[in-house]
C-alpha cells in the first residue's frame, strides 16, 4: 500500500499534495442520483482534479453505485479522451429504476421457478432477485460495470484510479467484510490494537479469506449488490466458507464509509503528515433529521409500548453520525490537523416530499436530488474545497 501512495504523489507533481478520501451514504436511487450529480459537478468546479486527487473511495449502497460507476467512467476515459464525465445521461444511466425487476424476479423465479440457473466462468449459480438486480443494473449502464476485480486491479496498484473499498456486513457476528482489488488485511483492527491478541479484529479480508476460491474473479457487479443488500429487497449473499456466512447491507454498520476512511488514514498517519498537505474527508450524504417536531411520541399505550424496540430503528443512521463524529474528533486533535472533513448534503426543500429510499425514483424526486447540490450550505462546503485544490 506504501508503494501505491508513493505511484500516487509522483503522479500529482507538487510537493505536497492535498489527498482526497471519499465517502458517499447509502439511501437506495435517491443516494446514487445525487453522489452521481455531486461527482460530476465536483469534477468540473475542480477543473478535472478531483478524481486525480482521491485515493480512496468507500461507503454504502445506493452511494456506491454511483461512486464506482462514476470511477469506471473516469477509468474509461484514461483511454478515451472524448469521454465527457459532465455527460447528463450518465446521471439518467445510474438512477434508472431497479425496483422493478427485483419485485418481478421475486414473484416469477423466488417463488415459482427457483431452480433457473446461470453461469459465471466455471461456477453455476441460481437466478434471483440479485441475479435480476445485477443483469438490470449492467444494462442500465450499458455494460460499463459487466467487469471483475482484477480487471481494475491493476490500474488501482498504478494509482491511475481511486482505490474502492467495498464493505458488507456478516450476518452471523457484525464483522465488515471488506472487498478490494488490494491485500488489505492490516486493516482488520485499529492501528492501536493491531498487535494486542485480546482484542478480535472487527473485519474481514475477502481477498486473504478466499485465497484459494479466486477471489479476484467476483464480478464488480456482485460486489456492489452485496454493499447495498438492503434485507429482504435482496437476498443475503451466502459465501463458500466453512461454515457458509452470509453478508448484508453495509449500511448496518457504517451508512457513509466514513469507518475505512479514518482507518486508512489512521495507519498512513506519518505518511500522509510527510507527503501530502492535508486529508480531506470528502462526505457525500443525506442530512440526518434533526427535527424532533417529526418524532413526536404516539399517545395511545401501543405506541408507549413498542417505543423501546423501535427508538434504534429510528435512529439508526443518527446514532452512527454520532459515533463517527466522535471518530473523528479524536483523530483531529488541536495538536494534529491532517483531516479535515467536507460535507455535500442532499436536503429536501420540502422536509415532507423527501425522495424516497428505494430502488425508484420519480422524476419529481429526481429534479429535487439534483437540485439540492446547488443550496447555500452546500456552496460554502464546495468553495471550501476549491480553496484546498487551487
Amino acid at each position: 500500500m506504501l508503494a501505491i501512495l508513493d505511484k500516487w504523489k509522483a503522479r500529482q507533481g507538487e510537493e505536497k499534495p492535498v489527498m482526497i478520501l471519499i465517502n458517499v451514504s447509502g439511501g437506495g436511487l435517491r443516494s446514487a442520483a445525487f453522489v452521481m450529480n455531486a461527482m460530476q459537478q465536483l469534477d468540473s468546479l475542480t477543473q478535472g482534479k478531483l478524481m486525480p486527487h482521491t485515493m480512496l473511495i468507500s461507503g454504502a449502497s445506493g452511494g456506491m453505485l454511483a461512486a464506482t460507476y462514476y470511477r469506471e467512467l473516469y477509468r474509461y476515459r484514461l483511454h478515451d479522451s472524448t469521454m465527457n464525465l459532465s455527460y447528463k445521461k450518465f446521471g439518467d444511466y445510474i438512477s434508472s429504476d431497479l425496483l422493478n425487476p427485483v419485485f418481478t424476479s421475486m414473484i416469477a423465479r423466488d417463488i415459482f421457478a427457483p431452480m433457473q440457473k446461470f453461469s459465471v466462468g466455471n461456477n453455476r449459480y441460481i437466478k434471483d432477485r440479485g441475479y435480476a438486480f445485477e443483469k438490470k443494473l449492467s444494462d442500465n449502464t450499458h455494460g460499463l460495470l459487466n467487469i471483475q476485480l482484477k480487471d481494475v486491479a491493476g490500474d488501482e496498484q498504478m494509482a491511475n484510479v481511486p482505490m474502492i473499498i467495498f464493505s458488507s456486513v456478516i450476518a452471523d457476528d457484525g464483522r465488515k467484510l471488506l472487498i478490494s482489488t488490494q491485500p488489505i488485511s492490516f486493516m482488520m483492527k485499529p492501528r492501536y490494537y493491531a498487535a494486542d491478541t485480546t482484542v478480535l479484529p472487527d473485519a474481514v479480508d475477502f481477498g486473504a479469506m478466499f485465497k484459494r476460491q479466486h477471489p479476484m474473479d467476483l464480478r464488480v457487479l456482485t460486489a456492489m449488490r452485496m454493499n447495498a443488500t438492503f434485507p429482504y429487497v435482496l437476498p443475503n449473499v451466502w459465501l463458500p466458507s466453512n461454515p457458509v456466512i452470509d453478508v448484508m447491507d453495509a449500511g448496518l454498520r457504517d451508512n457513509v464509509g466514513t469507518e475505512a476512511s479514518l482507518r486508512f488514514a489512521d495507519y498512513f498517519r506519518e505518511w500522509l503528515t510527510e507527503n501530502t498537505g492535508g486529508v480531506v474527508l470528502l462526505q457525500l450524504r443525506h442530512k440526518v433529521n434533526e427535527d424532533w417536531d417529526q418524532s413526536t411520541p404516539g399517545e395511545n399505550l401501543t405506541d408507549r409500548i413498542v417505543t423501546p424496540a423501535t427508538m434504534l430503528q429510528h435512529n439508526w443512521f443518527a446514532l452512527q453520525q454520532y459515533q463517527q463524529m466522535d471518530q473523528f474528533g479524536y483523530f483531529n486533535t488541536a495538536a494534529d490537523t491532517l483531516l479535515k472533513k467536507i460535507t455535500i448534503l442532499y436536503q429536501p426543500k420540502d422536509a415532507d416530499k423527501s425522495a424516497a429510499i428505494n430502488f425508484h425514483l420519480t422524476e419529481r424526486e429526481r429534479r429535487d436530488v439534483l437540485s439540492s447540490f446547488y443550496n447555500e450550505g452546500n456552496k460554502e462546503e464546495i468553495d471550501a474545497l476549491l480553496k484546498l485544490l487551487r
